[in-house]
């Protein structure tokens, strides 16, 4: 029998908590302006962390095949279900923590090199050590080609204050030590690595090309409610998110930051 994951317990109401939600649909539809601008008809690409398969699905309608991966069943059950059988679309279970270990196999279901691959809202926030990843990445796709990630890091403005002026200092403060435990079916640890972190653990195979804020003037998905329930007030925000978008040193004060790299 499988062992749980810690996303299976949130497989079934993630789409309702943000995939749905009027600021998570925004923050998506960011990145998938980015993915449209590096991701062409016919391109092959891996996507790590791929959840409930909203990107998948975006993807595979602009004509995309997509190797979705994910470590939880539960998640891979219910993006299997919306893609319906979309002969662009493949799934395997793909746990990250195993890549380091096993850098040599080839991702299971394609013979090729990937012309690219990306991760969206944090499922890399799970390891403790990019190197491997890096490395086993480099071997995944083809020279020149693409690599997006989306990564939750140290320092999340919006989290510290909404938290701190509730009293909560330990979650206002749980980022600052990089890591942070969580209790769940399947306890974990996040961790929030640094802009800087990231880059030098890919530099040996990678060149950094992009960095933006994600979630710098939004807050993260805890506090959706109390800003999408004032339509005044987030038509505001989302105006000052797509502005703070051009200038990549305010992603370190974000939610999350959207790397992207291309292979060297």
């Amino acid at each position: 029998m499988a062992s749980v994951q810690p996303f299976d317990p949130l497989a079934p109401t993630y789409d309702d908590t943000f995939t749905h939600t009027p600021i998570g649909q925004y923050l998506r539809g960011r990145i998938h302006a980015r993915l449209d601008q590096h991701f062409h008809p016919g391109d092959h690409v891996l996507e790590l962390g791929c959840g409930t398969g909203e990107d998948a699905l975006h993807l595979a309608q602009r004509g995309v095949h997509v190797l979705a991966t994910d470590a939880s069943d539960s998640m891979l059950t219910i993006a299997r279900a919306k893609a319906q059988g979309n002969p662009l679309i493949e799934f395997a279970n793909l746990n990250v923590h195993s890549v380091g270990a096993h850098r040599d196999a080839p991702v299971p279901l394609h013979p090729t090199p990937f012309d690219a691959a990306f991760s969206n809202f944090g499922p890399l926030n799970a390891l403790d050590d990019w190197q491997p990843l890096a490395a086993w990445l480099a071997q995944q796709i083809k020279p020149g080609g693409f690599v997006g990630l989306g990564i939750m890091g140290p320092l999340c403005l919006w989290e510290t204050a909404w938290h701190a002026l509730h009293g909560d200092f330990k979650t206002a403060i749980r980022r600052w030590k990089g890591q942070a435990a969580f209790d769940s079916a399947a306890p974990m640890t996040v961790y929030y690595p640094s802009i800087a972190r990231i880059q030098r653990d890919f530099a040996p195979y990678f060149r950094c090309i992009h960095i933006e804020p994600v979630g710098l003037f939004l807050p993260p998905s805890d506090a959706f409610a109390v800003i999408e329930k004032r339509p005044r007030l987030l038509r505001l925000l989302t105006a000052l998110e797509d502005r703070a978008a051009r200038f990549a040193l305010l992603a370190r004060f974000a939610d999350h930051y959207w790397i992207e790299f291309e292979r060297l």
